[in-house]
């Protein structure tokens, strides 16, 4: 069994179900992140369905949203449909960290395969699913709207045998601010 282990980026941070009180954060975050950001209707039709296969997590720092996910799981198989962090928290562990926490979820709701897809060029974002073990599987040609760009489509099989380690206090060096 592999395993895989991620601490608490630094103190103070929370990770929860998405709510619409969440929107405007979460908007901020995603035109930041996205030349061709989803639209505000498509996050509140998500949080309506959420029951049926459909999940949001948010990660709070201070009570703040500063990171999101969005994915679906049905019988074993999971799809991560969106994932942004703020980019005053990119590089700093928080992307990590939810991530984890979304794949240790996907475990618990019975996900084993997880796909998605993410622009070739997003080489740092490449860089954290290959550290899960995600693996290209193929490629849609000109996928995204904005530019035409392809997207390399990932894949993550047998996550049941992964030991997602989730560490929920923090390390010492990080960063400590008062909330």
């Amino acid at each position: 069994m592999r395993s895989i282990k991620v601490e608490l980026p630094f103190p103070d941070v929370q990770i929860d179900s998405m709510k619409e009180s969440d929107l405007p954060a979460i908007m901020d975050i995603e035109r930041s992140s996205f030349s061709c950001p989803w639209e505000e209707a498509s996050f509140r039709e998500g949080l309506r369905l959420g029951s049926h296969h459909v999940y949001f997590l948010v990660t709070r720092y201070c009570q703040n949203p500063i990171a999101f996910i969005n994915f679906w799981v049905v019988e074993d198989e999971a799809h991560i449909a969106n994932f942004a962090v703020s980019p005053d928290y990119r590089n700093r562990g928080v992307g990590k960290y939810l991530f984890v926490e979304s794949l240790a979820y996907i475990q618990k709701l019975g996900g084993d395969h997880v796909s998605l897809e993410v622009r070739v060029s997003n080489i740092p974002a490449q860089h954290l699913y290959r550290q899960f073990g995600f693996r290209i599987v193929g490629i849609r040609k000109k996928y995204y709207m904005d530019n035409r760009e392809d997207a390399y489509v990932f894949q993550l099989s047998n996550l049941g045998k992964i030991d997602l380690c989730i560490d929920h206090t923090h390390n010492t060096d990080a960063e400590s601010k008062a909330c």
